[in-house]
């Protein structure tokens, strides 16, 4: 076991706290928190009649009720954690078999189009080679399909073991849905804010073509950065309280939300170096990327954006398990990092099995989430319009609502995926020694496919 654990902190009833980091934090919210909301209330009172006309051309009864928005909301995000619950069901009884779900999905998606246009005549063969591109990611879905099912079944197998793990630990700790909820909650605020202070402040900047002046414009340089760290910096803080009640489950304790929002504060400071890190690679994307659309060759412009998604890739990657380090064995930014690039490169393989046939599966999860809006928004939409129009304006508008449940879904399973690999692959390497919330009969299972895929390579 590593020096410091957040199991040891969790049973001791006593976690690290770093006031002044925290004091700091409070000071870079507030100013763009209390920007951000005197911009949009500025905004509010210009524009209030326009906002007015708009919602009252688009539903009368709406714009002299706009609290039912509110309501609305409420719902949306009830509704969204009952649906969340229910994936939870789903992924604890199904496994593995989400994985073959999603990739049969994932082939029909991806081949279903070419084979519905040679069918009907609309992609000569002899056309093929011309439009070879096309075909790359059907290839690459049949390629991993195949290896699934062959080279790599042993692996699906432990893989199956822990979404049914995952589905288990969301059941159990339903506080691992609150910290993602909040996120997306905070995005959507913090876009909202950022937006409203670029048309207050800096209207300027939103002009077609407008060229940027250094001298001038410093404060977007500012307003960007700060805007990159609170949205970044949230994100993290929401991943590692979620991963922190994983890990202290996993140990054989029954923590709280509380208990995972005081890990996460114990390792506040790596949090706050680890955003700035990530600011700092998301600011070169973005330069990256603006000096490629400014290319004239085709050749620069592609170079510029795979350049940009490489590095994003490599630092996801290296970043792969990062928090989930970070926050159970109280460790610095950089030292995390380190942890987490050594434990990727030992177990890479399991690692693109989550970002692949895992990913698939939980997809499928997703997808059952806009297909009940869907199904739902169109017999509302006929119920309360009997208008063939209306009923698919509103089937539209369900179906872009269901991204909330299932964003929270995706979200909050990829973390405590990750966290249960990552204390399985410690488990395994005897760095965590005792009792563990696997059960039994599962423990037996992932040991059994953990050998046999140690065995095949």
């Amino acid at each position: 076991m590593t020096r410091s654990d957040v199991y040891d902190y969790h049973m001791n009833e006593e976690f690290p706290s770093h006031t002044g980091k925290i004091i700091g934090l409070f000071v870079v919210f507030g100013a763009f928190i209390g920007f951000g909301v005197y911009a949009l209330l500025n905004l509010w009172d210009m524009h209030q009649t326009d906002i007015t006309n708009i919602i009252q051309s688009i539903s009368p009864y709406l714009a002299n009720n706009l609290w039912l928005l509110g309501i609305a909301v409420v719902a949306i995000v009830v509704l969204s954690v009952l649906m969340a619950l229910g994936a939870s069901i789903a992924a604890k009884r199904l496994g593995a078999k989400l994985i073959y779900i999603g990739a049969g999905f994932m082939n029909l998606m991806t081949w279903g189009i070419v084979v519905v246009l040679i069918a009907v005549g609309g992609l000569d063969l002899s056309l093929i080679s011309a439009w070879w591109p096309m075909l790359i990611p059907g290839i690459f879905t049949l390629f991993i399909t195949l290896l699934l099912f062959t080279v790599f079944k042993d692996r699906i197998r432990r893989a199956g073991e822990i979404i049914k793990l995952t589905g288990q630990v969301t059941l159990d700790e339903k506080g691992t849905f609150v910290p993602p909820l909040l996120t997306m909650l905070f995005t959507l605020f913090s876009a909202l804010l950022f937006g409203a202070i670029l048309v207050f402040f800096m209207p300027q900047i939103l002009t077609p073509g407008y060229e940027f002046v250094l001298q001038t414009d410093w404060p977007y340089i500012i307003g960007i950065v700060v805007y990159l760290f609170v949205t970044i910096f949230f994100y993290n803080f929401a991943y590692s309280t979620t991963s922190a009640i994983t890990y202290i489950y996993m140990r054989g304790r029954d923590p709280t939300l509380g208990d995972g929002v005081r890990s996460s504060l114990g390792v506040i400071g790596g949090l706050i170096i680890l955003s700035i890190m990530s600011v700092i690679v998301t600011i070169v994307q973005l330069i990256i990327r603006s000096v490629a659309r400014r290319s004239a060759s085709p050749v620069g412009r592609g170079v510029g954006y795979a350049a940009s998604g490489i590095i994003g890739w490599v630092w996801a990657m290296v970043n792969y398990f990062t928090i989930p380090a970070m926050v159970a064995e109280e460790l610095s930014a950089t030292k995390a990092i380190k942890r987490s690039a050594g434990l990727v490169r030992k177990n890479f393989l399991d690692v693109m099995i989550k970002e692949t046939a895992v990913r698939w599966g939980f997809g499928v999860l997703a997808l059952t989430f806009f297909i009940g809006f869907a199904a739902f928004g169109a017999l509302f939409g006929w119920i309360l319009t009997g208008d063939v129009f209306m009923t698919i304006l509103v089937t539209v508008v369900f179906t872009i609502l269901a991204a909330i449940p299932s964003t929270l879904v995706l979200r909050t399973f990829d973390i405590v995926y990750v966290t249960l690999l990552y204390v399985f692959i410690r488990r395994k390497e005897g760095d965590i020694e005792g009792k563990t919330a696997i059960p039994s009969s599962m423990s037996q299972e992932l040991d059994r496919a953990y050998n046999a895929a140690r065995r095949s390579g």
